[in-house]
């Protein structure tokens, strides 16, 4: 799968960011997050191996941890600006590792239909990753650090 170039010299504020909600890379995670949570009822009512759903508790788990350390970025930003940076690659990260269990999984599924949707979920999920770079990008610019 191919990265789409996201340019962020051409970020702008949509609209004002009041809290970390605001942020469309919260609400997009934590929708992702959710739809990983949907896939469990599917997989045992389909019952599915054990060791499956065990990889999808990991995955879940995995998830939920994304949206919550941008919520925690967005606070730290006021406070000590290189922990929000450090943890907005740190979620880069823990999307890496979210990725790299979903293509684990796709490739232990045969139902071509669930592999799809799956595919679609981490497709989703890299431009997520894209977009907190962008955004850190966009922080690393506002404060005048020269890191990049």
């Amino acid at each position: 799968m191919a990265y789409q170039r996201q340019d962020y010299k051409e970020y702008r504020v949509r609209t004002p960011i009041k809290s970390f909600r605001d942020l469309e890379v919260y609400r997009q995670t934590t929708l992702l997050s959710s739809e990983v949570f949907q896939f469990v009822p599917e997989i045992k009512k389909n019952k599915k191996e054990k060791r499956l759903l065990e990889e999808f508790a990991i995955l879940y788990s995995q998830s939920k941890i994304v949206p919550k350390l941008i919520a925690e970025s967005y606070g730290d930003k006021f406070s000590d600006k290189d922990m929000a940076l450090a943890k907005l690659e740190h979620t880069m990260r823990v999307i890496s590792n979210i990725v790299a269990k979903i293509d684990f999984i796709v490739a232990v599924l045969k139902d071509q239909e669930f592999k799809k949707s799956l595919n679609n979920l981490l497709a989703r999920y890299q431009t997520q990753r894209v977009k907190i770079n962008n955004l850190r990008r966009a922080w690393l610019k506002v404060y005048g650090d020269k890191r990049q």
